[in-house]
């Protein structure tokens, strides 16, 4: 057995063993990647545990001072996945790929909004300062997050103040038809069920136009390096898709 092993080794009909997985992890102290100290968190453990097995293959923590410090590792190609924020990310972003994001347990998911007006008025959020914007409901959905989505593109300053708060999406709706607001802002899943027809054969919201679309900026996310090959970048999203199911800890 041994022989024929060998011989197999030889003529490079055996497997190599996978390479390990490197995950970058802030920490004051240096060195380099290791298996994760059993001191760690349960929590932390518990993740990196899952991740071996489902991966088929050593998970190492490496080391980085910072999140810029596991950009410029990850861009390098010394890491595999790295935790970036929005400080650290535009000077790697040609060399690595943001892949997952993580909702704060009761957070609000990084639902897309849409802004429409009404067909053959033309616009845009910067344009509709001082206007009338509507809002589908009071919600946290549909009050809180399309507010967010503004501010955060720069729009926050334009409707400040000329806010009409309907009580749900379709008031939203004939509210603008109406003339009663110049434009109004829903959260995507809200305008889907308004405006858009599974069969396609109608088109509910014809005297509509979207003119903008956008959504919450992550404030951080696991980042893996560009080259990581589509296999195991398949598999590590379908991972941690599953992973409050799988394993709470």
């Amino acid at each position: 057995m041994k022989r024929t092993a060998l011989a197999l080794a030889a003529l490079g009909l055996v497997a190599a063993a996978p390479a390990p997985f490197r995950i970058g992890v802030v920490q004051a102290s240096s060195g380099p990647c290791a298996p994760l100290s059993p001191s760690a968190p349960a929590g932390e453990r518990a993740y990196f545990d899952l991740l071996a097995r489902r991966l088929e293959r050593p998970v190492l923590a490496c080391p980085v001072a910072s999140p810029a410090e596991g950009a410029a590792a990850l861009a390098a190609g010394r890491l595999d996945m790295a935790a970036l924020d929005r400080a650290s990310y535009p000077a790697v972003r040609a060399g690595v790929r943001a892949t997952m994001t993580v909702r704060p347990e009761g957070g609000l998911a990084r639902v897309p909004v849409v802004l429409a007006v009404r067909a053959g008025q033309g616009g845009d959020p910067q344009s509709l300062r001082g206007r009338t914007i509507a809002f589908g409901g009071s919600s946290d959905v549909a009050l809180d997050l399309p507010r967010e989505v503004l501010s955060e593109h720069g729009y926050g300053g334009a409707i400040s103040g000329r806010e009409l708060i309907a009580p749900n999406e379709m008031a939203a709706l004939a509210a603008l038809r109406a003339g009663k607001a110049d434009a109004v802002v829903l959260e995507a899943a809200a305008w889907q069920r308004q405006c858009e027809d599974a069969t396609g054969k109608a088109r509910p919201c014809a005297d509509l136009t979207v003119v903008w679309r956008a959504r919450p900026q992550a404030q951080s996310a696991w980042a893996v390096r560009r080259d990581l090959p589509d296999p195991l970048r398949f598999r590590l999203l379908g991972v941690h898709m599953a992973m409050h199911i799988e394993d709470k800890a």
